[in-house]
């Protein structure tokens, strides 16, 4: 069982390079619900060929001061975002490289006060990598939509509930290195 999972393991993590993969690393600003912006950071893993890329990215993004939930609460949100979609280069080749892109998003979503269900959405993205070699810089616009339920607990017999939007428009830039 050990040597299984052992080479499972070695395709797993060789399976990037052969395929012309990359690992990206970023900085972040995005609305965290429809209420408020913040930064944050994030990493992506990208597996493909030299037009069509997929992609499994993380972002982190926490409200530093209150925002809007329901019902005119305010409290501070957290959303990390799980991004896997695809992406199209238009120019992979060379130096300027700009590409769009779609997928699904799964929400992690977290309130200091209330409660809030992780939920299922949607992103796109227009962006450019610019460079040569295998290492790259990139800058793109991303929009993500979600929605999820929130509760509040008033006392013991009563709950206020509602839906709040999460995601929104946002932007990421950062470097890329490719396999």
């Amino acid at each position: 069982m050990r040597k299984a999972l052992l080479v499972l393991g070695i395709c797993i993590l060789a399976t990037p390079a052969f395929a012309g993969g990359g690992f990206s690393l970023f900085g972040a600003y995005s609305q965290v619900n429809a209420d408020q912006g913040s930064p944050g950071a994030g990493v992506r893993l990208s597996i493909g060929g030299d037009r069509w890329v997929g992609d499994l990215t993380w972002t982190w993004f926490e409200s530093k001061e209150n925002a809007k939930t329901i019902s005119g609460y305010e409290d501070k949100v957290q959303v990390i975002p799980t991004d896997l979609g695809l992406r199209y280069l238009f120019n992979s080749r060379g130096k300027f490289d700009p590409y769009a892109g779609a997928g699904f998003t799964f929400f992690y979503n977290n309130l200091n006060d209330g409660s809030a269900n992780n939920s299922i959405g949607g992103y796109g993205m227009l962006g450019f990598n610019i460079g040569k070699g295998r290492t790259k810089f990139f800058a793109e616009a991303i929009y993500r939509y979600g929605r999820s339920d929130v509760t509040y607990h008033l006392n013991p017999n009563e709950q206020d509930k509602g839906t709040m939007d999460v995601g929104g428009f946002g932007f990421n830039h950062g470097v890329a290195w490719a396999f």
